[in-house]
């Protein structure tokens, strides 16, 4: 599935007639037919191509470093939460010889053996696999840019250590894949959540402190994207439901909690099985389309 701006999921079926005026743009609805809809010069696309197109490579060596199989597992999804962060990447700090984009961020790698269906929904791979369980791998970063064609793409090799069948994969912000930093609340709104004491380093235009990662209430069904944060307090523009992201309930001032990374994007496929030696080079492309 190619994902779009909007996290994830394509128009469906879309086919230009070879008739249909210049400029326009023709869809087919099972049931009622072919419509063909056009928009003036100068205006936003109505129906827009994908801007994100993303893939997945893998390469899959034994423990001599000999090639056993190369795979294309297909696009991932980029998420509703990792559009969210982009969309405040004016609003990120900026430490002085870092970044906090971010794309920037999006280059810890890890694996897992979940099998449900990737969703835009998504915060976090359904069952981290070791050894990526605690912790991601970081990739290598680099722009692959062509006359009219730029691609952001990142490669790690991650080197397992036991049998697996190894069927999803995710792009996060930070290496650390859950912490309990603070835990418990002693205070929640509809746009923020107190920690327990003063643990954390507090945000600011040059210092990222909590920035970029979600903080997933552990009774009730939320999570915010951390916006800025002082020593102990959290800001988030609103709770959205880990099932489907949409409007979620404020959780307890008491809940235990959780400080996860924007997982950016996910990818879930047909089982590759890996034992102990073996390594996977994983290399994420991310296709980035002009005229949106």
């Amino acid at each position: 599935m190619k994902s779009t701006l909007a996290s994830g999921g394509s128009l469906g079926a879309r086919r230009i007639c070879p008739s249909k005026p210049a400029g326009a743009t023709s869809i087919r609805i099972p049931g009622m037919g072919r419509m063909i809809l056009t928009r003036d010069r100068g205006d936003s696309m109505l129906l827009a191509r994908e801007q994100f197109v993303t893939n997945l490579h893998a390469v899959h060596r034994d423990g001599d470093g000999i090639v056993r199989d190369e795979y294309d597992l297909g696009s991932g999804l980029v998420t509703n939460v990792g559009v969210m962060a982009m969309a405040n990447d004016f609003a990120w700090a900026a430490p002085s010889g870092a970044s906090c984009a971010t794309l920037k961020l999006q280059n810890w790698h890890a694996t897992g053996t979940g099998t449900t269906a990737a969703a835009t929904s998504d915060i976090a791979l359904q069952a981290l696999a070791s050894p990526t369980a605690t912790n991601a791998v970081a990739g290598t970063q680099s722009l692959v840019s062509a006359a009219n064609s730029q691609i952001y793409r990142t490669v790690a090799t991650i080197n397992y250590t036991s049998t697996l069948a190894i069927t999803e994969w995710g792009l996060h912000s930070a290496q650390v894949l859950s912490a309990t930093t603070g835990t418990p609340f002693t205070a929640t709104t509809a746009t923020s959540a107190t920690a327990t004491g003063t643990p954390y380093t507090a945000s600011s235009s040059t210092v990222q402190g909590q920035q970029q990662l979600i903080v997933k209430a552990g009774t009730t069904p939320s999570y915010g994207l951390v916006l800025s944060n002082t020593n102990s307090a959290l800001t988030i523009p609103a709770w959205y439901r880990v099932a489907d992201g949409g409007a979620g309930s404020t959780p307890g001032a008491t809940e235990a909690f959780t400080l996860l990374p924007v997982l950016w994007d996910h990818k879930v496929f047909a089982a590759l099985n890996v034992i102990n030696g073996d390594s996977v080079q994983y290399t994420y492309s991310l296709s980035i389309a002009s005229g949106g």
